[in-house]
């Protein structure tokens, strides 16, 4: 094979590969503050004890990424994805979620937010071990950066998760709900444009080179 095709046909291999499309990742962020610890005798935790340092009124975080996106009303199906809980102030998190299940609901001018996830500590989810999470947001604000969340009536607490088969129950409100989608880089598809074109170029000048030969 001539160096000039063995070039050829390794730029373009790596273009593809740095050219190809990158599955798309999407965050959602939920934000609140906790309203039952097992300082109020729901305790203590035992298969993760972090959960004991945990107070009343302190700020917790959960987490969820996944491949994809939630653009409308349904049920989504997010096993795979990552999904952790997590309160900065008593340095104390759960990770261990085996399934995650999203569903959207249309409720007039708001949309009703469910998420249920197992754990695989203790005997595991059908045992008592789960998070689960309710609680509605303005109806369009689904992909929105910033939403306040509010409580659905008959689903309290907004989140309840329960550890060491239900006798560990954290509960907690929540206040704000985020989705960030993350998208290629626009220097990233230029790049890859520039690098396109550039072959094309040095490709049409060694064949006008050839050809005055």
């Amino acid at each position: 094979m001539p160096n000039s095709l063995r070039f050829i046909l390794t730029v373009l291999l790596l273009l593809a590969v740095m050219c190809a499309p990158k599955a798309y990742a999407t965050e959602i962020t939920v934000i609140g503050t906790i309203s039952q610890s097992t300082q109020d005798g729901t305790g203590p935790a035992v298969n993760n004890p972090s959960l004991n340092n945990i107070a009343d009124g302190q700020a917790y975080i959960l987490n969820l990424d996944f491949a994809g996106s939630i653009t409308g009303p349904g049920t989504y199906d997010l096993t795979g994805g990552s999904l952790v809980f997590s309160d900065l102030a008593a340095s104390a998190s759960e990770s261990s979620f085996t399934s995650v299940s999203l569903t959207v609901s249309p409720a007039g001018s708001s949309d009703d937010i469910s998420l249920f996830s197992c754990l695989s500590t203790g005997g595991g989810c059908l045992i008592g071990n789960s998070l689960s999470l309710n609680f509605a947001i303005p109806s369009g604000d689904l992909n929105s950066l910033i939403a306040p969340a509010t409580t659905i009536s008959g689903l309290s607490p907004p989140l309840d998760l329960l550890e060491d088969d239900g006798t560990t129950d954290i509960q907690a409100n929540v206040s704000s709900y985020s989705y960030i989608a993350t998208t290629p880089e626009p220097t990233s598809i230029a790049l890859c444009g520039s690098g396109l074109l550039a072959l094309a170029l040095a490709q049409r000048k060694r064949q006008r080179k050839s050809l005055s030969l």
